[in-house]
């Protein structure tokens, strides 16, 4: 998944020396002696977080403000005609300062957030989001835009002119064109639906911190590998507590649902994770759901659209919701049979384990499926872990980047970092040219964002002069810690979510454009995922494996035989996994096309959406939407279906590479010519076009699944 803090959705401990000193609190009189005012002096001019408090943020966000107001004021009192360089690119190059306090803020929120943090959150965000709508409903600097706009702009290049219509755009959709109330009402909607997005995520957070379970008999241990009994023990201890101690973060939650025996135990542990945001506590997200809903409809009825996703897809490669409902119907009608194929099969499986009377029901699918995957196939998450151990797997990702694109990392421990457990890379392109400073942040802690995301801290862009800023990247995981001396081992899919994110930050590290605005993967929503995505596919592949999946004790490669049963399970549950994609989608599109203020139960109008999808029978007080942070706080709103659309196109993009070969340099350098390098300069389809040689297919997806190829094409 990407990460773009909500400041930009909405336009868009002391340990060492070296990371941030977030319990200093001494305030600061004068914003000279602030780190972000100063020159960092720093390698690679990296955000100085040894030197940064928490109390260092807001002041350096206003000033950030301040001198952008001063360079808006600047372009607005020219007297000189407007034109795309005394107007349009000095108004993307100005706010850069605010850009680097704000990359650094959301690093160290993502990482670790407690009340403090999100106190200076919740502050920042109020001064942005006003901040960015006092620039977009600046009536004069409006008018010099819209007179770039009517301009004979021939002249200008391709992505001159991307970036002249983006402006334009955006100040359109950031309400330049509303007049007297409707700019008031405009103002007031951003900033409340700002306000919710903190508060919905900091009640996930809290909600997930809050569940812990305690196992003091290690009879109710069965099953669970003992990798993940010894990290409980140690979470226990932690916590001052005797036995063992299991939370609702990923890296407890999914094994012990996955592979506990105690059925009972494992309801627990389905409940109360599948009702975060929905316990009728202090931290239930279901209001909030409805006035963020209700208030994003009135935000599109005043720009002109008739709901929130006719206003959202607007700007994006599907365009319009008939694209994406008909891409969703296809993905149903092609799919929807095989996942009640597997699920049957499953239940099937579990009652002739279990005997005749066995009541199959949701906190049984995770167990059964992993135990019948072992048999169909001999294979076990156990079997797999020993050959995937963590450095090695960042290695292997390391490599292929090298083997593809030329690009070689070197680990720098000067830098300095958010959080001990971060490390960095400095990133060199093949003819040894600097590329990018690469922050990894893999281990699973309290307070810290859940799944895997990957963020920038520092955008990429070239100055007047030619000078070319290059990215500062993060890629941020929720792996299980390890035991002091014992490594960290994952199992496929964590690995495959390693392969995801790395592919968004080789998007982000390859950017090679002139505007910030427009590096990449500042991309369109429903294109951004490509990048990541055709990453996952070389996940299976035994020539590139076989470069650094070796036993983590004996060195032993992994066998041929156990790379065949992965790659032969791969489309395991591929259905399944499809069809639940499909309900998130049509989950976030039905909460974005009402054209009425939504009053009823949250959690009775999911399900009645997705009904038609169901395989399983549903269970009373639980869902998604209170906990749906990439639809409520998260910037995928109404855009949740890109998951599925990039899905389709990088599979069609990566029939090119099995065409001509897998790790063909040629293919790979094609690729990031035509769309890792260049951001937001052209349209994506355009730019999809010149790599595939063609508008994208269904066909590939489907195949590479196991489905029958019968579909039309998209």
């Amino acid at each position: 998944m990407i990460i773009f803090v909500q400041l930009f959705a909405l336009q868009r401990y002391s340990q060492e020396c070296n990371h941030i000193n977030i319990y200093s609190m001494d305030k600061k009189n004068e914003i000279k002696e602030n780190p972000f005012v100063t020159p960092y002096g720093t390698p690679f001019d990296a955000i100085p977080y040894d030197r940064i408090t928490l109390d260092d943020f807001v002041p350096a966000l206003k000033e950030g403000i301040r001198r952008e107001n001063d360079t808006i004021e600047a372009i607005c009192s020219n007297r000189e005609p407007a034109t795309f360089d005394n107007t349009i690119a000095a108004l993307d190059r100005a706010g850069m300062m605010i850009s680097d306090v704000t990359g650094a803020f959301n690093a160290l929120v993502n990482a670790r957030s407690y009340d403090e943090i999100l106190a200076i959150e919740q502050e920042i965000e109020i001064l942005y989001t006003a901040h960015r709508n006092d620039i977009s409903l600046n009536e004069k600097l409006f008018e010099r835009i819209e007179a770039v706009h009517k301009c004979d702009n021939s002249h200008l290049t391709v992505e001159q002119k991307r970036l002249l219509e983006n402006t334009y755009d955006s100040f359109i959709r950031g309400g330049a064109a509303l007049k007297g109330e409707a700019r008031d009402e405009y103002r007031r909607l951003t900033e409340r639906l700002s306000a919710l997005a903190i508060k919905f995520q900091e009640n996930c957070i809290k909600d997930t911190d809050a569940f812990t379970l305690e196992i003091t008999d290690s009879k109710e241990l069965q099953g669970l590998p003992e990798d993940v009994i010894e990290a409980a023990r140690n979470t226990a201890r932690e916590n001052g507590k005797d036995g063992w101690l299991f939370t609702l973060h990923r890296p407890s939650y999914l094994p012990f649902i996955t592979f506990c025996r105690n059925r009972e135990l494992r309801k627990a542990m389905y409940m109360a994770y599948n009702t975060i945001g929905a316990k009728g506590n202090s931290y239930d997200n279901r209001e909030i759901v409805k006035e963020t809903v209700n208030c994003r409809l009135r935000l599109a009825r005043l720009l002109g659209y008739n709901t929130y996703s006719e206003y959202v897809l607007a700007e994006r490669m599907a365009q319009n919701c008939d694209a994406v409902f008909s891409m969703l119907g296809k993905l149903t009608w092609s799919y929807l049979p095989a996942a009640r194929s597997e699920m049957k099969e499953i239940v099937d499986f579990a009652i002739e384990t279990e005997g005749s009377g066995f009541d199959f029901r949701r906190w049984d699918f995770a167990y059964y499926s992993e135990r019948l995957k072992e048999k169909k196939y001999s294979i076990s998450d156990e079997m797999v872990r020993p050959y995937f151990e963590l450095n090695q797997a960042i290695y292997g990702a390391f490599y292929l980047a090298t083997r593809l694109y030329g690009i070689t990392f070197r680990q720098n421990h000067k830098i300095p970092v958010y959080n001990p457990d971060v490390k960095v890379w400095e990133v060199y392109d093949y003819d040894g040219r600097y590329l990018a400073l690469l922050y990894c942040d893999f281990y699973a802690r309290k307070g810290k964002h859940a799944g895997a995301w990957m963020d920038s801290i520092k955008p990429q862009y070239k100055d007047n002069d030619g000078t070319d800023h290059r990215p500062h990247i993060t890629l941020s995981t929720n792996y299980r810690k390890p035991m002091p001396g014992k490594p960290t081992l994952l199992n496929h899919d964590e690995f495959n979510t390693l392969m995801h994110e790395f592919g968004h930050c080789l998007h982000g590290i390859m950017s090679d454009v002139t505007y910030p605005s427009l590096c990449s993967p500042n991309v369109l929503w429903d294109f951004v995922e490509l990048p990541s995505q055709i990453m996952e596919n070389f996940a299976t592949e035994e020539d590139f494996i076989s470069h650094f999946a070796f036993h983590h004790e004996s060195g032993e490669t992994i066998p041929q035989e156990l790379m065949a049963k992965i790659k032969e399970s791969h489309t395991f549950k591929a259905a399944y996994q499809c069809i639940r994609q499909v309900g998130l989608g049509l989950i976030d599109q039905a909460w974005h096309n009402i054209t009425e203020p939504f009053s009823g139960d949250v959690l009775e109008y999911e399900q009645e959406v997705t009904a038609a999808l169901r395989v399983m029978p549903t269970v009373d007080g639980t869902g998604i939407t209170p906990q749906f942070g990439h639809i409520m706080s998260g910037g995928y709103a109404a855009g949740y279906y890109s998951y599925k659309w990039a899905e389709m196109l990088d599979a069609d993009a990566y029939s090119r590479f099995k065409e001509e070969g897998v790790m063909n340099m040629k293919v790979a350098q094609s690729f990031r010519d035509n769309i890792l390098s260049k951001g937001d300069t052209e349209h994506p389809m355009a730019l999809y076009i010149r790599f595939r040689g063609r508008k994208p297919q269904i066909e590939p997806l489907l195949e590479r699944d196991g489905i029958p190829t019968i579909c039309p094409h998209l």
